[in-house]
């Protein structure tokens, strides 16, 4: 039965330990909270595999436009619990309208997310979305209206929000017991490329400074305690060979710099085709006299260096199982927890991802420019209040 099945399970059994709280509702002890997906594709497979092997969640319904990724996902979601059976769709709308779900997970493609966060939070489901929110400000604005407004929560998918190593040092460096943080230095340098998949499509994906990069730039923001950068200066191209020059795709090569109020300055490059030997991720915050690896968790002060937390290595996806955690305890508490990674922190690291393509890319003539893009020129509508 579900009770042995999930004793008998090194995932089930640990996370049997942790309980079950009330939710909105009242959930018994051996009640699941029901997830659905829409979207499950390669990142949405991966967040449903492991949602699939997690205690106290059932995946009731998954949603994607190609049927054979609906069937994938039904087969994954049984592999990870036999209790698990969700009904597949190809129309979100009709699945919301038939399932009682708890929850919805969003993992299509980033330019698809307010097509379908904004009618999900309107209709009032806890909602978790992929990062970045969008690929153009009009659409990024329509889904942070939406979360404004929700009943529900809104979780964004920066799962480095939830790597122990990232939170340690950052909390480390917001104490105020190292001094102020004076400049910032970020690279992501990769030997493959996305070229062909739909995140090197600018529509779709918004471009790589977008789609990707901006894990670096939330990381970023949030050092900075999410107060936005006030200009940016950003140059790129593109190298590969090309069948179409005309068309608008993802640039392949970049670098940005970004200066905030109290002057400190953020240098990132990004970069693709790089040979082997320089595939690196750094993350590296500077002060008078000390300096912090976010990557390794690691403080370094003159000669010593002290470990912080966790070094995530190249472990990209850390902190992806406790996001999702997360999401679903926060569902059975009734919602009622701000998420760590929320509308407002994305809506930053979003915007910066927007200041850099916009200072490097005419998106119009498809040309690259180099231009400084100050943070209002991007023309958002929902500032924050004063």
């Amino acid at each position: 039965n579900r009770r042995e099945f999930l004793q008998k399970s090194a995932l089930g059994a640990s996370a049997l330990a942790l309980g079950v709280g009330a939710g909105r509702r009242a959930y018994s002890a051996n009640e699941d909270v029901v997830v659905g997906f829409i979207g499950v594709g390669g990142r949405g497979t991966t967040l449903l595999k492991k949602t699939a092997r997690m205690f106290g969640v059932r995946i009731g319904a998954v949603c994607d436009l190609k049927t054979d990724k609906v069937a994938n996902a039904q087969e994954e979601a049984r592999k990870g619990n036999p209790f698990n059976n969700p009904t597949g769709y190809t129309d979100f709308r009709e699945m919301l309208e038939k399932e009682k779900l708890d929850g919805i997970i969003i993992a299509t493609e980033v330019g698809n997310h307010a097509k379908v966060a904004v009618p999900v939070l309107e209709a009032g489901y806890h909602t978790f979305c992929e990062k970045p929110l969008e690929t153009t400000v009009k659409k990024m604005d329509d889904i942070v209206r939406a979360a404004r407004k929700a009943k529900g929560i809104f979780q964004v998918g920066f799962q480095r929000h939830y790597n122990i190593g990232y939170v340690e040092a950052i909390k480390k460096i917001h104490s105020g017991d190292l001094g102020e943080v004076s400049f910032l230095q970020g690279e992501w340098h990769w030997s493959w490329a996305i070229a062909g998949h739909w995140a090197s499509d600018i529509e779709l994906g918004g471009g790589e400074i977008v789609e990707q990069a901006g894990h670096h730039m939330d990381v970023m923001a949030w050092v900075m305690d999410y107060q936005h950068p006030v200009e940016c200066v950003a140059m790129a191209n593109i190298k590969r060979k090309l069948d179409n020059p005309n068309e608008p795709i993802g640039e392949d090569h970049s670098a940005s710099a970004f200066k905030f109020p109290n002057d400190a300055i953020f240098s990132y490059t990004h970069m693709f085709y790089t040979p082997k030997a320089f595939e690196a991720e750094k993350m590296w915050v500077y002060g008078q006299q000390w300096g912090v690896d976010l990557v390794t968790s690691t403080l370094y002060q003159g000669d010593d260096s002290t470990s912080i937390s966790e070094s995530s290595g190249t472990d990209w996806g850390k902190g992806t199982n406790e996001e999702l955690e997360a999401f679903f305890d926060n569902i059975r508490g009734g919602g009622k927890e701000k998420p760590r990674s929320n509308v407002e922190t994305a809506r930053v690291a979003t915007m910066m991802c927007f200041m850099a393509r916009e200072a490097f890319r005419d998106l119009d003539n498809n040309k690259f420019p180099t231009e400084v893009v100050k943070w209002e020129d991007l023309g958002s509508t929902t500032e924050p209040e004063a």
